[in-house]
C-alpha cells in the first residue's frame, strides 16, 4: 500500500505545507486533499476514501453529518461517511495575506510583549492541517511518513542577530564573546552603519548576511533594489559572498523575492511574511527560501517588565516547546542588547546545549539542509511488516504508526517495522493564547513608527559624516 496523498487542485499554501512536511504525493492514493469545489466526494467517502478539505468547499449533505472538534483560530470538524473519514478545516491552508499585523505574544514572566509580523501564523496552519492529515493516516490503519526536518536531532536552535544601529566596537565585542563560547551566529549587516569597520567584522568566526544599506523598506521596487545592492557590493568587496537577508523592521516586499533572486542571494528571513514555522520557498520562480524566527527579541522583552531571569525563562520556555513539538528554535537579537546581557544569552545557549537531540547551526547552515532535504523525492511502500522505498535518500524520515508510536531513522532500501525503536507518542504542550488588548497595540504601532522616524534621523547623520 502506497503511504502518500493526493491533492486535488493545490494552491500554493497547500503545496507549501506538504512541501515543508515532505510528504510523498501519489494521485493513486485515497487519502485526498481537496482545495477546490469536487463533485463525487460523497461516493468517495461512502467507497472508503479519506478526505481533509476545508468548510467552505463541502456541500451541504456532507456538513449536516459534521461535529467540531477544536475551536479557534485553528479549528476543524470531522465525521465518518460511509467506510470513509472527513476533516474540514475551519480555514483555509491555500489562502495567504500579504498583510501585517501588531500581536501579542504569550509569557508567564512578565507583560505580554508585542510584535508588528505576518497577519496569518503559518505556523499554526501547518500544524493544524499536518495533524489532520495524520489523522487521517490512523484511521486508515496505516503508518504515516514524511522527510525529518533536521539532518540530526530531533529539533534546532539558531541565533539571528540584525546589527540594526549597533556599533562597530558592539558588533566585534559581541562576535568575540560568541566564539569564546564556542558558539557561531548568523550576524546580518547594516552596511551604512559599519562600512569603514567591515573588514575586521568579516573577519569573524560566524557567518554574515545583509540586513541593509540604509535601514529601511521602501514602498517602491526600484529604491530597495539600490538599497540592498549597495550593502551587497560593499560586503562583496571585502571578499564576503552574502547568502541571506533579512529586512530591516522584518517588513516584508511583495517584490522582496524578486530582488534578491536578481542580487544572487539565496534565502531572506522577515517575520512580517512568516514566524515560528519551518523554511519554505514563497516563490518557486526566484527559489528565495524564507526561514522564520521566533519574533520576541531580549529588548522586547525587557520593554515588557521582564527582569534577567524572566527574560532567560522566556526563551528557555520556548526552546523546551519547540524540542517537544520537533519544531525549530531561531531566535534573534541586537549587539547592543546582547553585550550588556552576555550572561543571560550564555545561559540560553548553554540551556539548548544541555538538551538532547538539538541541531546547532547557523542560518548559512539551515538554507544548505533545506535545499538538500527538498531536492530529495521520498517514495514509500507498506506491505505488513515490511516499509520499502524506491531509492535511498540521504536524509532521515519519520514514521508514525497508527497507535501514535514513532520513529527517526534513516532510508537504506527496505525497513523491518518491528525491528525499529519507536518512541511513545507525541505529546504536544499547550498553546497559550496572550489576551488581546487593542488599544495598547495600537499605541505599541505608533510608539513604533516613532522610533522609525528617529532612526531614519540617525542614518542620516552616518551620511552627512560619510
Amino acid at each position: 500500500m502506497r503511504l502518500a496523498v493526493n491533492i486535488i487542485e493545490g494552491k500554493s499554501g497547500w503545496m507549501r505545507i506538504l512541501s515543508q512536511e515532505g510528504i510523498p504525493i501519489d494521485p493513486k492514493s485515497d487519502i485526498w486533499i481537496v482545495d477546490r469545489k469536487t463533485p463525487g466526494i460523497m461516493e468517495f467517502l461512502k467507497s472508503g476514501g479519506f478526505v481533509l478539505t476545508t468548510l467552505k468547499y463541502v456541500d451541504g449533505e456532507i456538513k449536516r453529518r459534521l461535529r467540531q472538534v477544536k475551536k479557534g483560530s485553528f479549528g476543524y470538524f470531522s465525521g465518518e461517511i460511509g467506510q470513509g473519514y472527513i476533516i474540514a478545516l475551519a480555514f483555509d491552508p491555500g489562502y495567504y495575506s500579504f498583510k501585517r499585523k501588531r500581536k501579542s505574544f504569550y509569557s508567564d514572566y512578565g507583560r505580554p510583549p508585542d510584535e508588528a509580523v505576518s497577519y496569518i501564523g503559518t505556523g499554526g496552519v501547518r500544524r493544524t492541517a499536518i495533524d489532520c492529515l495524520g489523522q487521517l493516516f490512523c484511521r486508515k490503519g496505516i503508518p504515516y511518513v514524511h522527510k525529518w526536518y533536521y539532518p540530526k536531532g530531533e529539533s534546532l536552535f539558531a541565533l539571528r542577530i540584525d546589527t540594526d544601529f549597533s556599533t562597530a566596537r558592539e558588533v566585534l565585542n559581541l562576535q568575540e564573546s560568541l566564539q569564546n563560547m564556542g558558539f557561531r551566529a548568523t550576524f546580518f549587516l547594516n552596511v551604512l552603519v559599519l562600512k569603514n569597520d567591515l573588514h575586521d567584522i568579516l573577519n569573524g568566526n560566524h557567518s554574515f548576511g545583509i540586513h541593509c544599506y540604509r535601514h529601511t523598506v521602501y514602498p517602491d521596487r526600484k529604491r530597495n533594489y539600490e538599497n540592498i545592492k549597495m550593502a551587497k557590493k560593499l560586503v562583496e568587496n571585502e571578499g564576503v559572498r552574502p547568502k541571506g537577508f533579512a529586512a530591516p523592521y522584518g517588513i516584508w516586499h511583495k517584490k522582496l523575492s524578486e530582488i534578491l533572486g536578481e542580487l544572487g542571494f539565496s534565502y531572506s528571513s522577515e517575520f512580517s511574511y512568516s514566524y515560528d514555522d519551518l523554511p519554505f520557498f514563497p516563490d518557486h520562480k526566484t527559489n528565495i527560501l524564507q526561514i522564520p524566527i521566533h519574533p520576541i527579541c531580549m529588548q522586547r522583552l525587557f520593554m515588557s517588565r521582564h527582569t534577567k531571569k524572566g527574560v532567560r525563562d522566556y526563551f528557555t520556555s520556548l526552546i523546551d516547546r519547540n524540542s517537544l513539538m520537533g519544531e525549530p528554535t531561531i531566535i534573534y537579537g541586537h549587539p547592543d542588547v546582547l553585550a550588556k546581557n552576555l550572561d543571560t544569552l550564555k545561559e540560553i545557549i548553554d540551556y539548548a546545549r544541555e538538551k538532547e537531540g538539538v541541531w546547532f547551526t547557523d542560518m548559512d547552515e539551515i538554507d544548505d539542509w533545506w535545499r538538500k532535504r527538498e531536492s530529495m523525492q521520498l517514495s514509500a511502500i507498506v506491505d505488513g511488516n515490511t516499509m520499502s522505498f524506491g531509492e535511498t535518500i540521504p536524509v532521515p524520515i519519520e514514521i508514525v504508526l497508527p497507535d501514535g508510536r514513532h520513529t527517526i531513522c534513516n532510508v537504506d532500501g527496505s525497513l523491518e517495522l518491528s525491528k525499529l525503536p519507536f518512541c511513545p507518542p507525541h505529546s504536544s504542550p499547550p498553546l497559550n493564547e496572550p489576551r488581546g488588548n487593542g488599544l495598547w497595540l495600537f499605541l505599541r504601532e505608533l510608539e513604533s513608527m516613532f522610533f522609525r522616524i528617529r532612526n531614519r534621523r540617525k542614518e542620516q547623520n552616518f551620511l552627512d559624516i560619510g
